[in-house]
């Protein structure tokens, strides 16, 4: 997850220009590994809709233009709200969630997933499956006080790597310890025969070649996969399906 770190604005509202006319919120993104995201502000003006929040690392960011429209084409009415930036970790994102939920975004289902990064200052001098199970853990606590459902990914690991990662591992132990049904992504990323993650299955390329992203990342510039990439596809349809139907039992 290296590059050159440049952020890029992104417009607060937009429509999808498929006749759906959904509303979607998106935060800036960016790419590189040094820098957490700074809190965005709040909502413009007017009635708000309810919003499917999420809060991720480049591989929710590279698969939104999937997630996106599964979420909005399934929720008529609702948006999305995007806070997914490269390299981060879910300790660089507890201000904005914080700012998200006072400053009212009308939040009523979190999305959280994580890779493992361990490259910004709030992560420095902290084992990785230690910081992810806390900095996860209040993250579950601090919307489900809210009472808002959260969606948790337990996030595939580095090819060649067997089951589970640091970050996985401590995802299923937030899991369970809340009492949640994860969004578990292990399976859909391992060869059956080797038990090891791969970068093809059947017949198909599903990661990156650096074993990570879920396609070839174009540095310096953050990479928005292909829809139907068959990696994007394993990787973002079970997510959006747990988020719209938690969204739909808020209803």
């Amino acid at each position: 997850m290296n590059g050159e770190l440049r952020s890029r604005e992104r417009s607060p509202i937009r429509r999808i220009a498929v006749g759906l006319g959904l509303l979607t919120v998106a935060a800036a993104t960016a790419t590189g590994c040094l820098r957490p995201p700074v809190p965005l502000p709040g909502p413009p003006p007017g009635p708000q809709p309810s919003r499917v929040a999420v809060y991720g690392d480049s591989l929710l960011n590279s698969s939104t233009s999937r997630w996106r429209w599964e979420i909005l084409a399934s929720l008529p009415g609702w948006g999305t709200l995007e806070r997914t930036e490269w390299g981060t970790a879910p300790c660089d994102h507890r201000d904005q969630m914080e700012a998200d939920a006072r400053l009212g975004w009308k939040v009523r289902v979190a999305v959280i997933a994580f890779y493992g990064n361990q490259a910004t200052p709030c992560t420095a001098g902290r084992d990785v499956e230690t910081l992810y199970r806390a900095d996860l853990s209040w993250a579950v606590e601090f919307w489900s006080s809210r009472g808002v459902p959260v969606v948790l990914v337990v996030p595939p690991g580095p090819v060649g790597d067997e089951p589970l990662s640091a970050g996985a591992r401590a995802a299923l132990a937030v899991a369970e310890e809340h009492g949640l049904e994860p969004v578990d992504l292990t399976d859909a990323f391992v060869d059956p025969v080797t038990g090891r993650f791969s970068r093809e299955l059947d017949g198909e390329v599903v990661r990156a070649t650096d074993g990570i992203h879920l396609c070839e990342p174009e540095e310096p510039e953050p990479t928005t996969c292909p829809a139907d990439a068959p990696g994007v596809v394993r990787f973002a349809d079970p997510i959006a399906a747990a988020a719209v139907e938690a969204a739909r039992r808020t209803k």
